[in-house]
């Protein structure tokens, strides 16, 4: 069973135990300048394990190799006393992305592509680097926040695959490794993975995100894996009301066969930008435009999310604690719209005019700029420019 007292490690003051698996625990705490870290250590009754202990290994070995944003960095790691080896990684405050999902239920395309690019971006450094994650899901992904923008990170590492490492492997009392809702069909039947075991897992991950619901979920355990490895590949737009172009990178990133898929992630994301996103570069002239902007908590900025996209805002700057969203002013009812942010108490938002331009989805100008057209900082409740 696993111990609920804190660690002791000598430069760090432990505060309060955040996360807990099978495999271990992690801990907030604070280094003696100050800076928060998180703690991750190993369950006790795993110290005899080897692949517990290579476990660890491997997902320390994994941080080490990269160096990109988008992935969780380790910043110390030892044993303790009892023989449990730690990492100490950096702390990301934000929520997970699985946590997202659950109060939000299906993201608007344009903010998927947001979330997914970054990821890309580290799957194709650690592909590069000979690293296949084996893990990726809406758990093992913490939307933080960067200067004010979103920065999604990629956690656990633990069951990272090394290509260019020789001796044993990970083994398992089961014939596979990894979740089996986040499994392509090679890891199901124990064959060799690669980088396009990945794009299958990112693909099933997209698919979680544009409709709210995993893409074979819904069935039992078994049946579940049945319809993996064999069932017909799921197209989104049969659950939530998208562009059904978006079905094609989903179906392909998809396929049972891994010669099938995109041959790397990056591949995948740029194919499901061009169904995303209009083909064209250029930017509109600047228009004047209604702009809103709120600060909250998770649960309501998703609420506010949902007002501004109902009422035919663009999402332009999603992160977990903020949002902004913007419309053209002759296209919006900004009676309707005030009436529907009137009551969130304490949630700080503005509604303002300024100008921007947009190709697609994307928002550029002066609009961008909250302290350009809002009293800032914003008071609690609803604040709204004069002449609106």
């Amino acid at each position: 069973m696993a111990s609920s007292t804190a660690p002791a490690i000598a430069g760090y003051t432990v505060e309060s135990l955040i996360g807990e698996g099978g495999f271990g625990q992690v801990w907030r705490a604070r280094t003696t300048d100050g800076r928060l870290v998180a703690l991750k250590v190993l369950h006790l009754e795993l110290v005899r394990s080897n692949d517990a202990m290579t476990r660890f290994e491997r997902e320390l070995e994994a941080i080490d190799r990269l160096r990109n944003p988008h992935v969780v960095a380790a910043l110390d790691h030892g044993t303790l006393a009892d023989g449990r080896p730690y990492l100490v990684l950096e702390f990301i405050a934000g929520p997970s992305l699985r946590d997202v999902i659950h109060e939000r239920g299906a993201l608007p395309p344009s903010e998927v592509l947001r979330i997914l690019t970054p990821l890309c971006s580290a799957l194709a450094d650690a592909h590069a680097a000979g690293l296949v994650h084996r893990d990726v899901k809406a758990s093992n992904v913490i939307l933080g926040n960067h200067d004010g923008k979103l920065r999604p990170v990629l956690l656990d590492f633990g069951l990272v695959k090394l290509l260019d490492q020789q001796g044993p492997g990970l083994t398992s009392s089961r014939s596979m490794l990894g979740t089996p809702a986040a499994m392509a069909p090679e890891q199901m039947r124990g064959l060799a993975v690669d980088q396009r075991t990945d794009v299958y897992a990112i693909g099933l991950l997209s698919f979680h995100m544009l409709t709210g619901q995993p893409a074979f979920g819904g069935a039992p355990g078994v049946v579940q894996s049945y319809l993996q490895v064999h069932g017909p590949r799921p197209r989104p737009s049969a659950k939530v009301d998208i562009d059904p172009a978006i079905d094609e990178p989903i179906i392909k990133a998809l396929a049972t066969d891994p010669a099938a898929r995109f041959p790397n992630v990056n591949d995948f994301v740029e194919a499901l930008r061009s169904v995303i996103e209009p083909t064209s570069t250029e930017l509109t002239a600047e228009i004047d435009v209604v702009v809103l902007y709120a600060e909250a908590s998770a649960s309501e900025i998703a609420r506010v999310t949902d007002i501004a996209v109902s009422t035919g805002m663009t999402v332009a700057l999603p992160a977990p604690d903020s949002v902004l969203a913007v419309a053209p002013i002759d296209r919006i009812d900004i009676a309707s719209l005030k009436q529907a942010l009137a009551n969130f108490g304490q949630t700080s938002i503005a509604l303002g005019v300024s100008r921007a331009s947009f190709v697609g989805d994307q928002v550029e100008g002066p609009a961008l700029d909250v302290e350009g057209w809002a009293s800032y900082p914003l008071p609690c409740g609803l604040w709204v420019a004069d002449g609106l």
